[in-house]
């Protein structure tokens, strides 16, 4: 079986199990997949073939069991066997798109060109679920270029409300007439 297909496997399994506590098992899966990327004694104690499995999982439980879901620490201890961090994060991508799609949940990225206050960004995070009538995963990033205005990736579609666009837009119209 595929690298890939296993992980859908697992994510799927994964997300039979959590049941009601998919969001829970979610974020921890995300929580996890971050330590993978950022911290690499976590990265070197996954890999290590010096600390047995028994270690590792005790090691796991320890560790994780007071910030990860339960299911997360247990599919961890069984996983480790594997020895493959990219199985893991192959497994929490495949998760994510899962369980956004169980949810009706749509990923948006916003790409601002200053930072927003706290009540702008609970506002605009309302506006945009009630504009695309769903659940919003939202992530704001910084973008300097931007002289201002707004960049919106909603799922693989593109929206572009910069200030640069709207110049360039006006600028073609105007030459046209």
């Amino acid at each position: 079986m595929r690298l890939n297909q296993r992980s859908k496997n697992l994510a799927s399994v994964l997300l039979e199990t959590a049941q009601d506590a998919g969001g829970e098992v979610y974020t921890a899966l995300q929580f996890v997949d971050n330590l993978l990327k950022k911290d690499a004694h976590f990265k070197s104690l996954f890999l290590s073939k010096r600390i047995t499995l028994e270690q590792k999982v005790n090691i796991f439980r320890s560790a994780l069991s007071e910030v990860c879901h339960p299911i997360v620490v247990e599919f961890l201890g069984l996983i480790v066997q594997e020895k493959s961090v990219l199985l893991v994060r192959q497994v929490v991508l495949a998760f994510s798109r899962l369980y956004k799609e169980k949810e009706g949940i749509v990923a948006v990225t916003a790409h601002l060109a200053c930072k927003m206050e706290q009540d702008e960004l609970k506002t605009f995070h309302k506006n945009i679920e009630k504009s695309l009538a769903k659940k919003v995963d939202l992530n704001i990033q910084l973008d300097e270029t931007l002289l201002g205005g707004i960049k919106l990736r909603i799922e693989n579609t593109f929206l572009d409300g910069s200030l640069l666009n709207n110049l360039n837009r006006l600028r073609r119209e105007l030459l046209q007439i």
